[in-house]
């Protein structure tokens, strides 16, 4: 037994994200604490945490564990935050969103629900997850919370954190941030030449940042001194970033090269039967839009947004059906939407806003 505990102290030491690790039914679970009852209010949601405390796991060997708090109500579960700790502080607004919008509860509702910790070995999918026993159940008071946001800020705006771009919540209290970007970088501040290099910053300064030390990205990341996340401009300089910080993950979406206006004003960009190029979009970091040159649309003109001048294979937006309650005069955009039909004829300045959800188009006419 002392040979082979050495052996495998060896191997953590060689290849530390791939451990030999013994049998997992001599795996020990954590133990949660009791949890108490939990009332949220505007007062108390950035100020005051609920605390989460647990015995640690155990895998047989000293390797680095990451714990995940799930909440659970009538069989549903949402991921309320991970920590490599064993205990875990949670905002009070966070959890009030995990709750509304991981256990869909509504605002202003008490209900009771039970919570759990899973422990993994960290950064490895070796080995299976273990799981404390549900704690007993908790009250939880909820309210309706205020969007919050994040900003982006790197070579894309030639790291001007003053005037970093923002992006928002995809709906209050989710936790989870997505907007659409050219990352596209400035002349002034390349790196290295096929990537474009950026962090997550809660406020237009560096008192705070968020990198691939503290996020957790979906693809590969190009190395750098700074910490820094990157992603590959040859995938698309356009892309859609998603931020979870209950999870404090990254993820991304490549999507093509060019975003444009199409419709019955160009021919809807046929131009192998007399069409005209799309009108294109571009991204605008100070004021976190995408817009066009001022473009004439007749009444009853019928538009949409695509990527890179095509239907094949890439994204497309259209008609919602719903006006914007977040942008003055704007429309909600769905993927693959119907047309949104120009209503009054004239010269307009078309403006995406892509970093909220769901998308809103603004026809500002000129």
């Amino acid at each position: 037994m002392t040979l082979a505990t050495a052996a495998l102290f060896a191997a953590c030491q060689t290849d530390i994200d791939t451990p030999q690790i013994g049998n997992s039914a001599d795996f020990v679970a954590p133990v949660l604490g009791a949890c108490g009852d939990v009332i949220v209010n505007a007062d108390n949601a950035e100020n005051e945490n609920v605390i989460f405390s647990w015995t640690a796991a155990d895998f047989g060997l000293p390797v680095q564990v990451l714990y995940q708090v799930y909440l659970v109500r009538d069989g549903v579960e949402a991921l309320a935050g991970a920590t490599n700790s064993t205990s875990l502080a949670i905002p009070k607004g966070d959890l009030n969103g995990v709750v509304i919008n991981g256990l869909g509860v509504s605002a202003n509702e008490t209900v009771e629900v039970t919570a759990y910790v899973s422990a993994t070995v960290a950064n490895s999918t070796k080995y299976e997850a273990i799981k404390s026993e549900q704690s007993a159940p908790f009250s939880v008071s909820t309210y309706a919370a205020p969007l919050k946001w994040l900003f982006l800020v790197g070579e894309f705006n030639n790291w001007k954190e003053t005037t970093a771009p923002i992006f928002w919540e995809t709906a209050a209290g989710t936790n989870i941030y997505e907007c659409m970007v050219d990352f596209t970088p400035t002349n002034e501040s390349p790196t290295k030449t096929g990537h474009s290099f950026f962090k997550i910053i809660p406020e237009q300064s560096w008192a705070a940042s968020y990198g691939k030390n503290e996020l957790s990205a979906g693809w590969a990341v190009e190395e750098n001194n700074d910490g820094n996340l990157s992603l590959p401009t040859a995938d698309g300089v356009i892309n859609q970033i998603s931020v979870n910080l209950a999870a404090m993950s990254i993820s991304k979406k490549a999507l093509g090269n060019s975003l444009g206006l199409t419709g019955t004003f160009n021919g809807w960009g046929d131009t192998e039967n007399g069409g005209t190029p799309d009108v294109p979009f571009t991204y605008d970091a100070l004021t976190s839009t995408w817009k066009t040159e001022p473009v004439s649309l007749p009444a009853n003109a019928e538009i949409k947004l695509r990527i890179d001048g095509t239907w094949e294979g890439t994204l497309n937006w259209g008609d919602a059906g719903k006006a914007s309650t977040a942008v003055a005069g704007g429309m909600e955009l769905a993927e693959g939407g119907g047309n949104i039909v120009v209503a009054e004829g004239g010269t307009y300045v078309v403006v995406l806003h892509a970093n909220r959800t769901p998308y809103v188009l603004e026809l500002q006419k000129q």
